[in-house]
């Protein structure tokens, strides 16, 4: 396909923000867009994707001589002084080539930006409703067109399993010391469980570094999941990543309407959710407490089912 367009996606920071809107650089690739990407640190995973070029931020002073250089412009809104520099320029000076999306499952933000997203839905299901409205795209791909490397084999150690027990938010960890119970059971059971961690993790999580696996980079990251057998761990960009590249992942959520709209869905998995709980205006029960209602058996337990059902099934593709 000849490709004479170009177009530029501008993910927020977040890891799995880049993975998922990584989706949308795929599908504009497939409909005849050279397509960049930008994220601040995602670059570190361009050799395993051919479509795009994934570039790191620019500066505040750059945003108006890159944005004339494109078609089409489609970015991830957030708070950051910089991307509110960038929403301000796109829609005074482009604004018939811009469309804003804020991916949201706090109450009354679902609609900001040109986009409403449906919360009963998984993002990769809005992402699909907003290429087919807006940019009148046919055959949607539910990928991010993420390549492993050659050299790599897949689950390679199927007994391998990765525990991500951080994200970018404290509040969506299930506690540190269940994860290592978890750890050690899984142990007994004959699995070889490993804590992935970076190094700036290390004075957070030091009851687990033990156990655990530093790395210096994302790519040294995506190449120990994707020779793993599956994941287990927090709401997180990892988790987005393991399944991103096919892990069969478990991933552990605060409440049904993050699980709804969040949870990991390139390919297959399952979610364990805290159950609801009352919430007083002001005191943020849910925040506080929902880890202390998912048990170290309920993971356990879900986790078995997760092994039995991807084992047993030959069309999982």
């Amino acid at each position: 396909m000849q490709k004479n367009k170009k177009a530029l996606v501008y993910c927020s920071i977040g890891l799995g923000d880049g993975l998922l809107f990584l989706m949308i650089s795929n599908n504009l690739s497939n409909n005849g867009y050279n397509v960049d990407t930008f994220h601040p640190f995602l670059h570190e995973l361009n050799n395993w994707f051919d479509y795009t070029k994934i570039k790191p931020l620019f500066l505040e002073s750059e945003i108006f001589q890159i944005l004339q250089n494109y078609d089409l412009i489609i970015f991830n809104s957030d708070y950051s002084a910089l991307n509110k520099k960038f929403k301000e320029i796109a829609f005074s000076k482009f604004k018939d080539k811009t469309y804003e999306l804020h991916p949201c499952t706090c109450r009354g933000r679902e609609f900001l930006g040109s986009f409403k997203f449906d919360l009963k839905k998984s993002i990769l299901l809005n992402f699909e409703d907003f290429l087919k409205k807006f940019l009148n795209f046919k055959n949607i791909d539910l990928s991010n067109g993420i390549i492993p490397k050659h050299n790599l084999i897949y689950r390679k150690f199927q007994k391998r399993i990765i525990l991500h027990p951080s994200s970018k938010d404290e509040e969506k960890n299930w506690p540190k010391k269940k994860f290592l119970k978890l750890y050690y059971f899984l142990v007994e059971l004959g699995y070889e469980p490993y804590f992935i961690l970076r190094k700036n993790e290390l004075s957070e999580f030091k009851d687990l570094a033990k156990c655990s696996k530093i790395f210096d980079s994302l790519d040294e990251t995506a190449s120990f999941i994707y020779e793993s057998g599956y994941m287990i761990g927090n709401d997180s960009g990892v988790a987005h990543l393991a399944s991103s590249l096919k892990i069969p992942t478990l991933t552990i959520f605060s409440s049904q309407r993050k699980e709804n709209f969040w949870k990991p869905n390139f390919y297959f998995g399952k979610t364990i959710v805290s159950m609801q709980l009352i919430n007083i205006k002001g005191l943020r029960l849910r925040e506080k407490f929902w880890k202390y209602f998912i048990s170290v058996k309920k993971v356990l337990k879900d986790f078995n089912k997760l092994t039995k059902e991807y084992e047993s099934s030959s069309n999982i593709v």
